[in-house]
């Protein structure tokens, strides 16, 4: 009854929903009109949720410039196969929209859209895509400022001290190999490697990473592990201890968590495109 009424956005970006397998193998020119038609639907709705999700990062303040970088896995409007969905260099996230994003192939060529892909997010989200791609279709990284703050400190833990951190109970990485700007696939492999099975990962000196199934899950991920690190360091700078949940109830309410949060994500991220659809309907263009 739920996913009956959430909005066909969010139904459709995991990438087992899109199910071309082999088919994506064939010539143009064996592709069927509904084959392609069914295609161009789903690039477009994958377009939709990644434009919204750069607008809501942007005005809850989580990015940065016009850095930081967000990618979706997505049907390519022609057919043939996958592009990864990236905004193009030097757009400011308050400014993307569904057409303004690039797609790119396996190889990292633009084949969708006009502009150059920022290099360091080709590289390290397409290392991770590849690594994570049975149960992942969204990356998004950033150097929102709590969750980044924790990252400088000698000890980077998220400490389980607040009902938002139980969600990365056991689910979260520490990647303390910080190796400067990327500009190589290798180095997206060795975060790849660094993230492991996580849905989150504090890098130390720069920043974090998060992925999940669709855009709405990594959004709210994303939200989610600011709002943790923020209630860490505002305590933190009381300098009094941090009193932590015991472990029984981290595990306890992480499975509670585990099981409610498609639904959740889901009805959060409808808010968010009600919200944008009021305030700045030009991101669906």
């Amino acid at each position: 009854m739920f996913l009956q009424k959430m909005s066909p956005i969010l139904l459709k970006t995991s990438p087992v929903s899109w199910n071309f397998g082999k088919r994506c193998l064939q010539s143009s020119t064996t592709l069927s009109p509904a084959y392609v038609a069914s295609a161009q639907a789903a690039n477009r709705r994958a377009r939709v949720a990644l434009a919204a999700a750069y607008r809501g990062l942007d005005k809850l303040g989580l990015n940065e410039g016009v850095c930081n970088h967000l990618t979706l896995r997505a049907p390519a409007a022609n057919g043939e196969g996958e592009v990864l969905l990236l905004i193009p260099y030097g757009l400011h996230w308050s400014e993307v929209t569904a057409s303004s994003l690039l797609g790119l192939n396996e190889k990292n060529k633009v084949v969708e859209g006009d502009g150059p892909a920022e290099i360091s997010a080709a590289s390290i989200h397409r290392g991770i895509h590849n690594a994570r791609s049975k149960d992942i279709s969204c990356v998004m990284h950033t150097h929102m400022p709590y969750a980044t703050a924790l990252a400088v400190l000698q000890d980077p833990t998220l400490r389980m001290c607040h009902q938002n951190c139980l969600r990365f109970y056991d689910n979260i990485a520490y990647d303390t190999d910080y190796q400067g700007l990327a500009e190589d696939v290798c180095e997206g492999d060795r975060m790849a490697r660094a993230l492991g099975k996580n849905d989150a990962m504090i890098m130390r000196s720069h920043g974090v990473m998060v992925v999940g199934p669709t855009v709405a899950r990594a959004f709210d991920t994303m939200y989610y592990l600011e709002r943790a690190c923020q209630i860490q360091v505002m305590a933190m700078w009381t300098g009094k201890p941090l009193v932590e949940i015991e472990e029984e109830m981290c595990k306890k309410s992480k499975a509670v968590m585990d099981r409610l949060n498609d639904e959740y994500a889901r009805a959060f991220f409808d808010s968010l495109l009600r919200r944008l659809r009021k305030e700045c309907p030009d991101f669906e263009n």
